[in-house]
């Protein structure tokens, strides 16, 4: 396979689809249940980290600065948008300190702030492969390579492992509190078979 198809294979194309349904998906954000978003969330973070894996390997580029297009604008108004709708389940404590991998010790992390770090990166990565140039898509998947081994990978399998436990702590308490519904019902089914014996 020669540079140019393997800068257009169907893998590639796949992974630009995969980066383009999150950044879109966070962008949009309409009022739904947080239970679905943290579904849909662990359908396309774990795509998008095995989609990484089946990129062309690319080193080389044709430009030291690679383009940005996430104006800092656009990264705050994602991440005040995830911060109000993720509330009090924003804020976690992690055990690795991602600026100096390989070492380990309690931070306070942020959720929001990773999933918007993965929105940066992905949009940039889009943005930039999608100019169409030969050079611009080789440069975008080279740095899309460099910098999830280096800087949002790690932040995207903290999120996912986040989110995670967030959705089944949901679940667990929506299974709970269903089951208290149903032991109020069988209290009062019991009391009126009661009142019943008494009556008769």
């Amino acid at each position: 396979m020669d540079k140019v198809d393997s800068l257009i294979a169907p893998q590639t194309k796949e992974f630009v689809k995969l980066c383009r349904r999150y950044f879109e998906y966070l962008e949009k954000m309409p009022d739904r249940k947080i239970a679905d978003f943290w579904v849909t969330l662990l359908h396309l973070l774990p795509d998008i980290y095995s989609g990484v894996f089946r990129l062309p390997p690319i080193d080389a580029r044709y430009s030291s600065e690679v383009e940005k297009f996430v104006t800092e604008k656009e990264y705050n108004k994602t991440f005040i948008n995830l911060v109000t709708y993720v509330g009090a389940l924003d804020r976690f404590t992690d055990f690795s300190d991602l600026s100096h991998p390989g070492t380990v010790k309690v931070v306070e992390a942020s959720l929001s702030e990773m999933l918007t770090d993965i929105y940066q990166e992905v949009k940039d990565f889009v943005s930039l492969y999608e100019t169409g140039t030969l050079e611009n898509m080789n440069d975008a998947i080279a740095d899309c390579l460099d910098t999830f081994g280096r800087y949002w990978g790690v932040k995207l399998l903290s999120a996912t492992r986040i989110i995670h436990v967030n959705l089944y702590q949901h679940r667990y308490a929506e299974a709970k509190k269903a089951s208290h519904i149903d032991e109020d019902l069988e209290e009062e089914m019991d009391e009126e078979d009661d009142y019943d014996d008494v009556m008769e």
